[in-house]
């Protein structure tokens, strides 16, 4: 028997077990084209009372298998899932796994975060994105008769794809329509004008990024569970300010 199988001093299970900010390159084909990602992966199992420790090994042979097979998949949740249920396999101790992966992708030449994750306790599957934008403070406007401090923020999706397809790209679009202003890589400066000009005319408050998000996700998406969270890196303060919503869109 290998120590991992002994039981522990104290009979207790634990809900998650594994590895994370583990990275790899995996091969995905999309139609006609090979694609070569890397993905950070976080891969875990529950532990039962009478389980000493998790067989941490396994996880990255089923991680080196999977990645060395030409993955066809429509999508980066896809990928968690199959993942998941070959992580169960390995750990016959375990009742459930959860794989959450994460990467880079861009839209145009707008690089956005790209996460995918599957639980098989709960068979949920999720896809979600992360995308920067502008946000201008509607209270300074007010209190200064049209001027505003500025600020970068970072707009999180999280969108259940069990009831039906949900296109990443689709929720990159979303975010950017839902802040102020999306970012610009290069800006002239006709173009510096015109984007400030649009932040003042479309001032909003962290919590109006998230409530125009999850209108906005309703018009597409609606019935599907969803989480959004926005950050504001505020200019003026010495901290950061947040809004966040989840719940059945």
């Amino acid at each position: 028997m290998e120590v991992h199988d002994n039981p522990p001093k104290y009979g207790i299970t634990l809900n998650r077990v594994g590895v994370t900010n583990l990275e790899y390159p995996v091969k995905i084909q999309r139609g006609n084209k090979e694609v070569v990602v890397i993905v950070r992966i976080k891969a875990s199992v529950d532990l039962p009372p009478n389980q000493k420790g998790a067989h941490m090994s396994r996880f990255i042979e089923e991680i080196e298998e999977t990645s060395n097979v030409l993955l066809r998949t429509s999508g980066i949740e896809d990928l968690a899932q199959m993942l998941a249920e070959k992580q169960l396999g390995k750990h016959p101790y375990a009742r459930s796994a959860v794989v959450e992966l994460k990467t880079k992708a861009h839209l145009g030449n707008r690089v956005y975060t790209l996460t995918g994750s599957y639980d098989t306790g709960t068979g949920v599957r999720r896809v979600g994105v992360s995308v920067e934008g502008s946000l201008a403070c509607p209270c300074a406007m007010e209190l200064t008769g049209g001027l505003s401090h500025n600020q970068r923020g970072r707009l999180t999706i999280e969108v259940g794809t069990n009831t039906r397809s949900v296109d990443a790209e689709d929720l990159v679009e979303i975010a950017n329509k839902s802040f102020s202003s999306p970012l610009s890589l290069k800006l002239k400066k006709p173009d510096e004008k015109a984007l400030v000009e649009r932040m003042h005319k479309n001032p909003m408050f962290v919590e109006d990024v998230v409530r125009r998000c999850v209108h906005l996700l309703r018009g597409k998406y609606r019935g599907c569970y969803a989480s959004v969270l926005c950050v504001s890196y505020e200019s003026i303060h010495p901290f950061d300010v947040f809004a966040q919503w989840e719940g059945v869109l």
